[in-house]
């Protein structure tokens, strides 16, 4: 059960840090692009700030997301390995 949980919560924060990745920004009215497209022709000062928060979401929700993956299949090892199937 706990697996699953772990599992699931940590698919939601991949696929939050997705849409947070192409969800475009904009900034005083212009359109800045998104975190893995910036648009182009856009002044670096307007949109510097937006982008670089948005990247460091992506990144928290992506970095949170592989963990708990990653605590689920280690969870899933550990309880096959102490209760072995025959």
């Amino acid at each position: 059960m706990l697996t699953k949980i772990l599992g699931a919560v940590g698919a939601v924060l991949l696929i939050v840090g997705v849409v947070f990745a192409v969800r475009p920004i904009s900034a005083a009215g212009d359109s800045c692009g998104s975190v893995f497209q910036p648009d182009k022709g856009i002044t670096p000062m307007q949109c510097d700030a937006r982008l670089s928060s948005r990247g460091t979401l992506v990144i928290g929700f992506g970095a949170g997301g592989v963990a708990l993956l990653l605590a689920a299949f280690a969870t899933t090892t550990l309880q096959n390995r102490r209760n072995p199937t025959t």
